[in-house]
C-alpha cells in the first residue's frame, strides 16, 4: 500500500514564510560575514592539507586519517578560509529552508515550518558553527538534505520521480559518511525506508537499484582505497587511537609484553591528568613518543593500539561499558562552539554570550523532550498515535539515536560536538510531536501497529 499523499503544492502562506525565512537568514549571515571571522581549530590544518592533495585530483598523499569529504569541500573553496566560510554560510541558509520545507510538508503548517527553520538561525550553537572550519555544518546540510529527499521519495506520485529521489538519496547519504565517518551507517539506516510501502516487490527492487549505486561506489570505493593502501577495513586508519580514548584510563592493566607502549602511554596520560584533569585526547600528543619506543609505524601503531584496546575491553567489559555510557550522556550536552575573542565590541560580546547560554538551554530542553518522546513512542502504541509518528519522523529520530550510540562505541573524546549536525533533527522531531499533541488528532500515516 502506498503512503497517503497530501497536496504537495505550497500555498501563499508557505511562500511568504519561506521568503521571510530566507530574508532573515540572508541578513543574519551578511552580519556574520562582516562582524565575525572564521575560526580555525586543531583539526582544521589537517583538513586543509588533505584538501590541497585532492586539488591535484589524486589520492597520492592522502593518509587515511580522515574521510575525504570535508577536505574535498575545502578544495572546492580553493583552501581559502574566507571562501570556506562563505560556502558554509550558504549551506546554513539552505539548511534553514530545508527544515522549513520538511516541517511544512509533513504538517501543512507554514507557521510551524517557519518556526523550526528560524530556530536554526536563532540558536547560536548552530548558526555560529558556520564560522568554524570543521565538518559539522556540511554534515548537517547533507543530513537535512537527505531527509528532505527521503520525504519526497515517500510522497512520490510517479515511478520516474521515485527513481530520481532514490538515486539522489543514495548519493547524499553516502556523502554524509564521507564527511563524518560515524555516518557511514546512514545508507543502511535509510534502506528500509526506501523500500517500505513501495507498492509491491518489483517496485521495491527498482527503488533499491536506484538507491544503491551511490553508497556502493562512494563508500565502497573509499573502503577499498583504505584496504588496498593501508590493509585496514575501516573508514579511517585511526580506529585504534579512538578506542584508546576508552581504554586509556585503565591501560596499566595490560600485560608486560606490551610494556613499552603501556608504560609510555600511562606516563603521558598521568601528566595530562595532572594538567587538565582527565585523560581525553592523550593519544594524539603521545603518538610520536609511542612510535619511538615501539619501533612501529603510525599505521602499525594504530593496529597495535586497537588490538590492545580490544583485549582490555574483553577483559574489563564493565569499565568499557561505563565509558561508553559516559560518552553517550556527553553527546546530549549541547555546548556552543564559538570564539568570543572574534567579537571586538565588549557589549556585543556580552549579548552574544548570554544569547549562546539561552540557546544552549533551549537545546538541552529539546534534547530532554526528544529522549522522553522517543522512549514513549517506542513503548506505547497510544503514544505513537498521539505524537503523530510517521515514517519520516521515525527516520529522523532514528538517525539521531543511531549516531548517538555509534559515536561513543569507538571514541571518547569530544562527544558533545558529535550532536551538532543532528541537533536540528532533534528539534524537528520534538516540534512535530508537540504539534501532533496539540492538535489531538491522529493521521492515517501514523505507525500505530
Amino acid at each position: 500500500m502506498i503512503e497517503p499523499r497530501r497536496d504537495p503544492r505550497p500555498g501563499r502562506r508557505a511562500w511568504v514564510a519561506a521568503g521571510l525565512l530566507a530574508a532573515f537568514g540572508l541578513a543574519e549571515r551578511v552580519l556574520l560575514w562582516t562582524g565575525y571571522a572564521p575560526v580555525e581549530y586543531s583539526d582544521t590544518g589537517a583538513y586543509l592539507r588533505a584538501g590541497r592533495v585532492l586539488r591535484l585530483w589524486t589520492l597520492d598523499g592522502v593518509d587515511g586519517r580522515r574521510v575525504p569529504g570535508y577536505p574535498a569541500f575545502t578544495a572546492l573553496a580553493g583552501g581559502d578560509a574566507q571562501s570556506i566560510y562563505v560556502l558554509q554560510l550558504g549551506l546554513g541558509l539552505v539548511i534553514s529552508l530545508l527544515l522549513f520545507w520538511m516541517t511544512f510538508r509533513t504538517t501543512r503548517s507554514a507557521a510551524l515550518g517557519f518556526s523550526v527553520g528560524l530556530l536554526y538561525d536563532l540558536i547560536p550553537g548552530q548558526f555560529l558553527f558556520e564560522a568554524n572550519l570543521l565538518t559539522e555544518t556540511l554534515t548537517a546540510f547533507l543530513l537535512t538534505l537527505g531527509l528532505t529527499l527521503l520525504l519526497e521519495l515517500l510522497r512520490s506520485a510517479t515511478r520516474g520521480a521515485e527513481l530520481f529521489w532514490a538515486l539522489l538519496l543514495g548519493i547524499v547519504g553516502a556523502l554524509a559518511g564521507l564527511v563524518r565517518a560515524e555516518y557511514f551507517y546512514l545508507p543502511v539506516w535509510l534502506l528500509p525506508f526506501v523500500v517500505s510501502r513501495a507498492g509491491g516487490l518489483r517496485r521495491a527492487v527498482v527503488r533499491l537499484a536506484a538507491f544503491l549505486p551511490g553508497p556502493s561506489l562512494l563508500l565502497g570505493g573509499w573502503l577499498w582505497f583504505i584496504y588496498s593502501t593501508y590493509g585496514m577495513i575501516a573508514p579511517t586508519v585511526v580506529t585504534g587511537f579512538g578506542l584508546v580514548q576508552h581504554t586509556g584510563s585503565y591501560f596499566e592493566y595490560l600485560p608486560d609484553s606490551a610494556a613499552p607502549i603501556r608504560d609510555t602511554y600511562v606516563r603521558l596520560r598521568d601528566e595530562r591528568i595532572a594538567q587538565r584533569g582527565d585523560q581525553t585526547n592523550t593519544i594524539w600528543g603521545a603518538i610520536p613518543e609511542l612510535i619511538r619506543v615501539s619501533g612501529l609505524s603510525f599505521y602499525d601503531l594504530s593496529r597495535e593500539i586497537q588490538r590492545l584496546s580490544v583485549q582490555l575491553i574483553l577483559e574489563h567489559p564493565t569499565w568499557y561499558a561505563r565509558s561508553v555510557a559516559d560518552g553517550w550522556m556527553d553527546f546530549w550536552k549541547a555546548p556552543v562552539y564559538w570564539s568570543p575573542q572574534a567579537i571586538e565590541s565588549p557589549a556585543l560580546r556580552g549579548v552574544l554570550s548570554g544569547w549562546a547560554s539561552a540557546g544552549r538551554v533551549l537545546s538541552l530542553v529539546a534534547n530532554g523532550l526528544f529522549l522522553l518522546g522517543t522512549a514513549a513512542v517506542t513503548l506505547s502504541r497510544q503514544a505513537r498515535l498521539r505524537l503523530g509518528v510517521d515514517r519520516h519522523m521515525l527516520a529522523a529520530a532514528g538517525t539521531v539515536w543511531v549516531v548517538s550510540i555509534l559515536q561513543t562505541l569507538f571514541e571518547h573524546g569530544d562527544n558533545p560536538r558529535f550532536l551538532v549536525p543532528t541537533q536540528m533533527l532533534v528539534i524537528y522531531v520534538v516540534a512535530r510531536m508537540a504539534y501532533a499533541w496539540s492538535r489531538r488528532t491522529t493521521d492515517k500515516e501514523v505507525l500505530a501497529a
